[in-house]
């Protein structure tokens, strides 16, 4: 009889360690499918650990194990199996309270007290834990940060994946599923504790559940391994071959049946799932986690996830911009996603209503699905692998093809938007364009603390050339100037942001090039096709992609120095689009449009400012050499 208990005991032994297992499939069941193999595997190993190995230091390889199957890694295999004990910690130290109010003896509670002290100090972390969970991301943050970078990714996305597990336990997992699982866990392992004890009594000693139990999760059975647990007192020799008969049988079992169990093949659609970091990339990865242990812009954050729980990130391809733009893949494919938040968002919108009411006319993207709320709006475009940046097409083709695309879509402009609600400029308009786009933008530029070392000085040195500084050319940068300067604008629809990065060169089957143009603006009061043409001179004659690129500036007292690019390619472009405009407009039209580059970049400033007052010397001396271009040009 005491053989057949001992058989059923281990019986139930496995079948609550099943129950584990498809309770810990729900943890990772949020983020992706799980492998229920590989649950099996690190459960028995794990537990096999445990056996030899004290303070439970076979979770660690249980964790580590299940991970490095995982989609979202080892960060997702370790915070679930810190769930899974802090649950059991819960529990155990539930069960033994209840048995400590019941029982009422002095034995027990002396048993029982480390857990029961346990729960409570649990319980107390818990609260103080989120108290002052903004303090603790910080420093985790700070802990991070002392490392190299591979390691700080590291640190900061285990504790992301700890912290939203615990979340999702309220958020996003079946509760009712989750509690099932818990009481008909323990259950069974209480009922497997009823017939090992029977089996394990002898005439002498009566063995009950509740000393299997307290024995297993006494504090001796947190500091000791469970093999030390078989030695109970009595008869050492058949008692203990017992206990490790009835300890590591149900693991062995679990093992042999994962190892027979067929390795099914990662093809499971994403579809569903949650993803634990949407991004692919390890610097923007780190960067968003950085955003995100910082505990600012908590809002940001909500709304980002919001928008990007069920994709992968993989490439942000966002420029000078509040709207983030990004290379993506779900389970429908590659796609563009772009968004943004607050009036960012609002008008982003603007921007997805500009491209459905002039689809039919222009080669724009394809809007194949797009949100709007309160707190953001996003919108997504299709990939083709057979498109190309005009950047990359420009400095990768001759100049003459390059330059065939751009008239190209120079002459589309011309046929299309450019005659929509065509009309002249009001001085009402001028002027509102000039109060909003220079006035303001000036006075930021004269408030930045950064730009406080050169522009009192009459001149400034870029990367060693000597320059008229900002203050020499502001008598012209004011209404009574420039109203003359854009007075015979005309006005019509425009795209609004025509620099080069906005243009998307396409080949086809036959290797015929085609394009398509991407991301136009409407916030730019002064509508006239001559502000477009503004837009591309910042590209290829004020070369904002290359100041783009640069990294590091210098700047020592009125001398900025810094990496910078010239390109031929560049060059070639706006030697011929000068020519273009200098055949189809007067001179003065033409002086306009390289009017409307300044503005261009004067109303780049204040972004660059903001987003990082470091860097945005680098863009204010490309303003600067814009500025003495121009002059040379047109007033000089």
């Amino acid at each position: 009889m005491k053989e057949l208990a001992l058989f059923a005991a281990i019986v139930l032994m496995c079948l609550a360690h099943m129950v584990r297992i498809f309770r810990w499939e729900l943890f990772v069941g949020v983020y992706e499918k799980p492998n229920i193999k590989r649950l099996m595997s690190s459960l028995s190993i794990g537990y096999i650990i445990n056996y030899f190995i004290p303070f439970k230091l076979g979770d660690i390889f249980k964790g580590f194990f299940a991970g490095s199957k995982m989609k979202n890694g080892k960060a997702l295999g370790m915070s679930t199996v810190i769930v899974d004990r802090y649950l059991d910690i819960f529990s155990v130290g539930i069960i033994f309270l209840a048995l400590a109010l019941v029982k009422r003896e002095d034995v027990f509670w002396q048993t029982s007290k480390f857990y029961i002290i346990f729960l409570g100090v649990l319980v107390a972390a818990t609260i103080l834990i989120y108290v002052l969970r903004g303090l603790l991301k910080k420093l985790i943050r700070l802990i991070a940060s002392l490392f190299n970078k591979r390691l700080e990714i590291s640190v900061m996305s285990f504790s992301w994946a700890l912290i939203w597990n615990f979340k999702d336990i309220f958020l996003k997992i079946n509760k009712l599923k989750l509690i099932l699982y818990t009481v008909l866990m323990w259950g069974v392992y209480i009922a497997s504790y009823m017939l090992f004890g029977y089996a394990y009594s002898t005439a002498q000693e009566a063995v009950g559940w509740i000393d299997v139990f307290s024995n297993l999760f006494s504090e001796k059975g947190v500091k000791a391994s469970t093999l030390m647990l078989s030695l109970f007192s009595g008869s050492i020799e058949r008692r203990s071959l017992y206990m490790v008969i009835y300890m590591m049988a149900p693991l062995a079992i679990l093992l042999i049946i994962a190892i027979c169990l067929k390795e099914k093949s990662d093809t499971a659609s994403d579809e569903g799932y949650l993803k634990l970091l949407p991004q692919l990339n390890s610097e923007e990865k780190l960067v968003f986690l950085d955003k995100y242990f910082s505990n600012e812009d908590r809002e940001y954050i909500k709304n980002y996830l919001k928008i990007n729980h069920n994709i992968s990130i993989v490439r942000d391809y966002s420029a000078g911009s509040n709207a983030t733009t990004m290379l993506c893949i779900s389970e429908k494919g590659m796609f563009f996603r772009k968004y943004a938040f607050g009036e960012a968002g609002d008008k982003l919108y603007e921007q997805i209503k500009w491209i459905k009411d002039n689809s039919d006319i222009l080669p724009l993207p394809e809007v194949i699905s797009e949100e709007k709320d309160k707190m953001y709006c996003y919108y997504d475009m299709p990939y083709s692998p057979n498109a190309m940046g005009m950047f990359e097409f420009v400095h990768s083709m001759p100049g003459d093809r390059s330059w065939a695309l751009l008239e190209k879509v120079l002459n589309k402009l011309s046929e299309t938007i450019y005659l929509k609600n065509a009309g002249k400029s009001s001085p009402e308009i001028i002027s509102e364009y000039i109060n909003k786009k220079v006035d303001k933008n000036l006075k930021k530029i004269k408030e930045c603390k950064k730009f406080k070392s050169f522009l009192d000085y009459d001149e400034i040195y870029i990367n060693g050339t000597k320059y008229r500084n900002l203050k020499y050319y502001e008598k012209w940068l004011n209404e009574d100037f420039l109203a003359g300067v854009f007075g015979n604008d005309t006005t019509s629809v425009v795209h609004g942001d025509l620099t080069i990065e906005n243009i998307v060169a396409t080949s086809d089957e036959n290797g015929d090039t085609d394009y398509y143009i991407i991301d136009p603006n409407t916030g730019n009061v002064l509508d006239s096709p001559l502000l477009d043409y503004g837009k591309l001179l910042q590209s290829i004659h004020g070369g904002y992609e290359f100041l783009m690129a640069v990294k590091n500036v210098d700047v020592v007292k009125n001398h900025i120095n810094f990496v910078f690019t010239r390109s031929a390619a560049y060059d070639y472009l706006h030697k011929r689009f000068y020519e273009y405009l200098n055949s189809k407009y007067r001179r003065d039209e033409v002086r306009s449009v390289y009017f409307h580059e300044i503005i261009h970049y004067l109303r780049l400033m204040p972004y660059k400012i903001e987003k990082n007052a470091d860097t945005a010397p680098i863009f204010y001396a490309g303003m600067i050499m814009v500025l003495d271009d121009v002059w040379k040009m047109f007033m000089d």
